[in-house]
């Protein structure tokens, strides 16, 4: 009875060590929504210019908790103006604010302008997705 015990406590311990690895592994290659944009290489790019009033809503309802959200985490906000050079060979960008998830310095895909919170986020997401965020992991 000791002995089955035994086995059961070290299978149980192996299967929990095999979880961690590749829980472990997962974290390595950026696939989580943990992950720095050092690993996984992805930032939000906001296009914006002076005078831009969608460009001051976006900053009072969702820059605020962007950088502590899950997705902040995984890209980090960079801010340029249109025109700037980071947008060189990107197709062109007429509406403020534009974002633009670039990984490896590829778009990934884009939200033109800013209607409201919750259709940043419901717009973001899929977005990131395509990019390896995994939400809720």
């Amino acid at each position: 009875m000791a002995s089955d015990a035994s086995s059961a406590a070290r299978l149980i311990a192996a299967v929990l060590g095999a979880c961690l690895l590749l829980a472990g592994l997962s974290f390595a290659g950026g696939a989580s929504h943990g992950a720095s944009a050092a690993v996984s290489g992805v930032r939000l790019v906001m296009v914006e210019e002076t005078g831009c009033r969608f460009c001051r809503k976006w900053d009072a309802e969702i820059a605020p908790g962007y950088t502590r959200s899950a997705e902040g985490r995984f890209a980090p906000l960079k801010r340029v103006r249109r025109g700037a050079p980071e947008l060189k060979g990107l197709a062109p960008i007429v509406f403020t604010p534009t974002f633009v998830v670039m990984r490896s310095g590829e778009e990934v895909g884009r939200i033109t302008g800013y209607p409201g919170a919750d259709y940043f986020y419901g717009e973001l997401t899929p977005i990131l997705a395509v990019a390896g965020f995994l939400p809720g992991f």
